[in-house]
């Protein structure tokens, strides 16, 4: 499987959940890009990075996306979930979601994400903004 077909597949199937009023795709934040953002019905903001392989390098971004997110997660595809990887995902303040493109509910939460206190009110504002440009 290639990134670029989960994320579009990902991006496609959040897209159709309802508890979502915004869903975009490539947001620029920081210099850098997200892969997909997601404002809930609560306004809740969450960040998605999707990686095929190369999970610890998603992890950096995701921490980095905390700073204007309320959530942040990391998107792998359908695997067994390794000490490693759990810890990881659990120090950093990260969520894991896997992806499974043979399955209806193409993703599911395997670790939530904590809310972030720490986030920075000016980035999330800034990726808000972002938003309602897209």
């Amino acid at each position: 499987m290639l990134e670029a077909d989960m994320l579009n597949e990902g991006y496609e199937y959040l897209l159709r959940q309802d508890e979502y009023k915004i869903v975009k795709r490539e947001v620029p934040f920081l210099s850098r890009c997200i892969d997909v953002v997601l404002v809930k019905q609560d306004n809740t903001l969450i960040s998605i990075e999707f990686k095929v392989s190369k999970w610890r390098h998603a992890i950096e971004q995701a921490n980095n996306h905390k700073l204007g997110s309320d959530a942040a997660y990391i998107c792998l595809p359908k695997r067994t979930i390794t000490e490693k990887l759990r810890q990881a995902v659990t120090n950093a303040g990260i969520g894991l979601l896997l992806y499974d493109a043979n399955a209806n509910e193409k993703m599911s939460v395997v670790i939530p994400a904590p809310k972030q206190n720490d986030n920075v009110p000016a980035f999330r504002d800034i990726l808000m903004s972002t938003l309602s440009k897209l």
